[in-house]
């Protein structure tokens, strides 16, 4: 018999001890700055911010390049409907009269002796021979005019050419200076709402965390519930026995024990609902059970007001995104500013191959371009004034917001302070609660209390540990808002641990 029952207890271990190690090996134990740390790296929200980060950082590099030269290959093949030719009829129909009438009817004299054997002697041919050389020589550059080519091709109907062009803005007014500047801010602006969101995410890691060390104090407020309720219900089952009750108390202490289970597996159901909230924030897989190790805390010392609203001035992120819409405003209206201004480029072209391609053309060309709008219709006008009317708004915006910020602030630290004066009135509450606990069944044993009264007692101590649990999550997570809204979501966690730090942690 004994052998079978040591077998019995090795079969289940065998089976058990695997499930075990499993569930061991999915539980990861992390402290509030781990979880914050792993959320910055995976959630998908941060990441995108980083790639709206990297996508301005490349468009502020494009901008950039509107300074520098633009060079390109272009390649063009056309087909006209003819051939472009230059007719020069009308001048040959004009001279040929001339030669031939000077030709046959000419008569000319001086001219120069050819001869160099008889030059020296006649210097100057006779007239008549002047006239038969001269007339000669015309009506040969008569019969050359007559056939030549006077109607000359210039282009070619059908002819390509590739050509290497740039173009080269040399002032345009400002409106270069003006996109960089203004690219420049937008990777600003990127940057703070990164951090804007890495605030959001810091208080919503907050919440869940320590919404999940709450559910499992809550749990364990349940379970020392339950565990008096049960011990309750036995000693009121004695009583009973030994007639020192009625059945009716009996059966108080039975729905009262039923009514603690109920709310026990409840507290453990809600522990799953917000462990799937967190492993949301964290991009976890569901096959990880995040243990939170970091407990629910409150601070002996707080900073004043005044050091929230002065890091807030400096470091608050949408203070900081307003200020780089009202420098974007003022960028635009020195762009808008420069339109009156004209715009001066260089350019030019080199012929690197043709095909067909008119001789006449030269192979490059190199020039200057000047555009100067003279009159718009007042267009330039009406926007600039468009451009100080948005300046103005924004300036009204960063007032409503700072004076916002300022009063979502003090009430902050206003929250903070009735959170810690409630944890201390609760401890003291608490310390009744369980001495009247502790009475109450003393005097239920005597036959001196009835069911109800341990019963309410007892509920007592669980409402008042759960409340101030509460209150502790409620602090922790307000305190998280305030250091997002001051902009220096980082130094929570200094506050989350050290000297300066009150835990809370129910033990079974």
């Amino acid at each position: 018999m004994k052998t079978n029952k040591q077998y019995l207890i090795v079969c289940c271990l065998t089976f058990l001890l695997p499930v075990f190690a499993a569930s061991q090996e999915n539980k990861q134990l992390l402290t509030i700055e781990e979880a914050f740390t792993i959320a910055r790296q995976q959630n998908p929200v941060i990441q995108r911010g980083v790639q709206q980060i990297k996508q301005k950082q490349f468009e502020s590099a494009e901008k950039n390049g509107l300074r520098l030269p633009q060079v390109s290959v272009s390649a063009i093949a056309i087909a006209l409907s003819d051939n472009l030719e230059l007719d020069l009829t009308p001048v040959r129909d004009a001279i040929t009269p001339l030669y031939t009438t000077l030709g046959n009817y000419g008569v000319f004299s001086g001219v120069l002796n050819p001869d160099p054997a008889t030059n020296q002697f006649v210097p100057v041919l006779p007239d008549n021979v002047s006239t038969q050389v001269v007339r000669q020589k015309l009506l040969e550059g008569g019969e050359h005019i007559a056939n030549a080519n006077w109607v000359e091709t210039i282009q070619e109907k059908n002819f390509a050419t590739v050509s290497a062009d740039f173009l080269w803005p040399v002032f345009t007014g400002g409106k270069i200076n003006s996109a960089t500047k203004a690219a420049k801010v937008e990777v600003k602006l990127s940057e703070e709402e990164l951090r804007n969101t890495e605030g959001e995410l810091l208080t919503e890691v907050v919440s869940r965390y320590y919404g999940l060390a709450l559910a499992l104090q809550v749990e364990k407020v349940r379970g020392q519930m339950f565990q008096a309720m049960e011990k309750h219900y036995a000693d009121a089952q004695k009583l009973y026995e030994n007639g020192i009750i009625a059945k009716v108390e009996l059966l108080h202490a039975q729905v009262s024990k039923n009514e603690a289970e109920r709310e026990l597996k409840k507290a453990r159901h809600d522990i799953e609902i917000i462990r799937a909230g967190l492993d949301a924030s964290l991009a976890f897989d569901t096959v990880v059970t995040v243990q939170p190790v970091s407990h629910l805390f409150i601070n002996n010392q707080l900073p004043d007001v005044s050091f929230w609203t002065e890091n807030a001035a400096t470091n608050n992120p949408l203070l900081k995104q307003i200020e780089g819409k009202k420098e974007l405003t003022n960028i635009k209206k020195k762009a808008d500013q420069g339109n009156y201004y004209p715009t001066v480029a260089m350019m030019g072209t080199y012929n690197l191959v043709d095909k067909n391609y008119s001789p006449y053309m030269p192979d490059w060309l190199v020039g200057v371009g000047v555009k100067w709008t003279v009159f718009d219709g007042f267009d330039r006008k009406h926007k600039i004034k468009a451009d100080e009317a948005i300046i103005s708004q924004v300036g009204f915006a960063e007032q409503k917001a700072n004076a916002d910020l300022k009063a979502y602030i003090i009430k902050l630290s206003q929250e903070l302070e009735t959170q810690r004066e409630q944890k201390k009135e609760l401890d003291t509450t608490l310390e009744l609660a369980n001495e009247y606990a502790s009475g109450t069944e003393k005097a239920f044993a005597e036959g001196l209390a009835n069911s109800t009264s341990v019963v309410e007692a007892h509920s007592k101590v669980a409402q008042v540990k759960a409340l101030r649990l509460k209150t502790l999550y409620e602090y922790d997570v307000t305190l998280a808002k305030l250091f997002q809204t001051a902009g220096i979501p980082g130094e929570f966690f200094s506050y989350a641990t050290g000297n300066n730090t009150i835990f809370e942690s129910i033990t079974e």
